[in-house]
């Protein structure tokens, strides 16, 4: 049985992939390709793209390799996540807010074959992006944060003034 910390961050996950399908839904409902709405001009506005590929159109023209690896590595990151038995502080929410991601655009590969894109950061010429990747980005920078937070300190100097050099045996 899976215990409530399991229930939670699967709940985490659905909510995550439910927010980034209903932020597409708006887009397609109220949003026509070549049409861009400045949000601030100059800067950002919302612009309807539709991405077959990966991040930064990768494999754009092979979809279903591409639908294919993505079922794969959204499984082993969530059997990953699950069989856990403590996560470390923020590590959660971060994988939370990748699988979460990752669910809403396979879902969108899945059903349509490409990726619904409303962003479009026109100041610095990025890609066109959607929440799933938003969430994805911050998923992945909470989870390095997370990693190099927990991770153990050097022994070979644990107990030695920062200044001098270990101990010699």
């Amino acid at each position: 049985m899976i215990n409530s910390s399991r229930w939670n961050l699967i709940f985490w996950i659905v909510c995550f992939a439910l927010l980034d399908q209903g932020s597409k839904w708006l887009a397609k409902a109220y949003l026509s390709p070549g049409v861009s709405v400045p949000i601030i001009p100059g800067v950002f506005q919302l612009s309807l793209a539709f991405n077959t590929g990966a991040a930064f159109s990768l494999l754009r023209h092979q979809p279903q390799l591409l639908s294919a690896f993505t079922s794969v590595l959204f499984i082993v990151l969530l059997t990953y996540a699950l069989s856990r038995r403590q996560l470390a502080k923020g590590e959660p929410l971060a994988m939370a807010l990748i699988l979460g991601g990752a669910l809403g655009n396979l879902v969108d590969r899945l059903t349509t074959g490409r990726v619904t894109d409303y962003f479009d950061v026109v100041a610095i010429h990025y890609p066109i992006f959607n929440v799933a990747d938003s969430f994805i980005f911050v998923g992945v920078i909470l989870m390095i944060v997370t990693v190099f937070r927990s991770a153990p300190a050097n022994d070979s100097t644990a107990g030695t003034n920062a200044h001098e050099p270990p101990a010699q045996s």
